[in-house]
């Protein structure tokens, strides 16, 4: 076959990357009640994958940093792909092959979270890598995992309640062939690398050393935290916390928590040049807490649940806006910084749901206990995004200044010449 040569293809497959990582992530906890049913799995167990879930891929992270650039960028996503497509495959049929059915979730459920780490940590990389890629194509590669979660609510609301959830280990081989495609489908674009656009990349040294860094980290950590402790348990909230019938509690949650997610990210991209993002973050810290706090306090059902789903929209910016402004304020950050940022956002990742499963689980308050320990994590988002302004406007100024003396220098230098030439 021969290679592709337009960089669009290059950011289709990321899309659908993308895509696929939402998969791999969420498509566990929609089986829960499932694996409840069939297997008899305790919620501290379920908890238990989630951890896993977001372990693995922080770890991936972790490792990501050494070795991406060492095998490329399109070693990596292949390998990505196929570990999906293992993992999905894996969880449908381990579980009936071992006497203990929740050790085969826990290996499949890593091997899905090895393909999603490395996708995570490369997708953005080789997105910001594309030669004139415009404004906002990282908030769109985001979108795309909005989306995709959307797809995945979709197809198995739309799978569980045609075949029966007692079939559900056919839906996971089923979607295991959008990695497979996907996958091959990469081996043929074109790939470009951040040290080739850009130059060479700082050291780890040379980024440990910039102050920004830890501060795109606290906010990318408590962007993972916000969106995932209400992401990984909406489904079962709505089911099991509320009462509300499988079908209609997917479509009022999830869906829509996917499907506004989605729409702020979409919208940033498209749009994200006209607005000031660092004014931008601390209401979307502020929306987040409204909607944490209307969730956890309300006597009704569905409002409870709109408020759950609303938080995508408050979410949808805070992490992919985070990385937007890391890769402009630490220009040469490379892929090292990328995986460093991946492996902050999946501490929270998996510091968000593990803390709500396990104090519902303990409290005797049910999930809306978990929710209401776990909104301090958009508190602390929105008190880092008002440091951020206000470091990166000094920031600002700072650079415009050096700018200003550097051209009354240059002007300088160019009036000594002329007088020189007119002596």
């Amino acid at each position: 076959m021969q290679r592709l040569k337009s960089y669009n293809s290059t950011f289709i497959s990321c899309c659908l990357s993308s895509m696929i990582q939402a998969i791999g992530v969420n498509l566990t906890p929609l089986l829960f009640v499932s694996f409840q049913n069939e297997f008899s799995i305790s919620l501290s167990k379920l908890t238990l994958l989630i951890t896993i879930t977001f372990t693995v891929q922080l770890l991936m992270d972790a490792l990501s940093v050494k070795f991406i650039d060492k095998i490329g960028y399109r070693v990596a996503m292949f390998s990505a792909h196929i570990f999906i497509v293992l993992g999905l495959i894996l969880m449908g049929v381990l579980p009936y092959l071992f006497s203990q059915p929740y050790a085969g979730l826990v290996i499949s459920t890593i091997i899905i979270s090895v393909g999603c780490g490395i996708l995570e940590v490369v997708s953005s990389p080789i997105v910001e890598a594309i030669p004139d890629k415009g404004q906002g194509k990282i908030s769109l590669l985001h979108s795309c995992y909005c989306f995709g979660y959307v797809l995945v609510v979709l197809t198995s609301v739309i799978y569980l309640y045609l075949f029966g959830r007692e079939n559900w280990r056919y839906l996971l081989i089923f979607l295991a062939i959008v990695p497979l495609f996907n996958g091959i489908f990469f081996l043929f674009v074109p790939c470009s690398s951040l040290d080739e656009q850009k130059g060479k990349s700082h050291s780890l040294k040379e980024l440990f050393s910039n102050k920004f860094l830890y501060l795109f980290a606290i906010l990318i950590i408590c962007a993972g935290a916000s969106e995932q402790a209400m992401s990984q348990w909406i489904s079962y909230f709505a089911e099991k916390g509320l009462g509300l019938e499988k079908t209609t509690g997917d479509l009022v949650g999830p869906l829509t928590f996917a499907l506004l997610m989605g729409a702020g990210r979409l919208i940033y991209g498209l749009f994200g040049d006209k607005l000031s993002i660092k004014k931008t973050l601390p209401f979307a810290g502020i929306a987040c807490i409204l909607t944490y706090l209307i969730a956890i306090i309300s006597p009704n059902a569905i409002i409870s649940l709109i408020a759950c789903a609303v938080t995508g929209l408050a979410v949808s910016v805070m992490w992919p806006s985070t990385l937007d402004i890391a890769s402009k304020n630490i220009i040469r950050g490379g892929t090292a910084m990328f995986a460093i940022l991946a492996l902050g956002g999946d501490i929270g990742c998996t510091i968000g749901p593990s803390l709500v499963g396990y104090i519902s689980d303990a409290s005797g308050f049910g999930l809306k206990g978990g929710l209401a320990v776990a909104i301090i994590f958009p508190v602390v988002f929105f008190i880092a995004s008002l440091i951020l302004y206000k470091k990166d406007n000094s920031h600002n100024y700072e650079k415009l200044l050096n700018e200003y003396k550097n051209q009354s220098q240059n002007q300088s230098e160019q009036n000594t010449l002329t007088d020189l030439s007119k002596d």
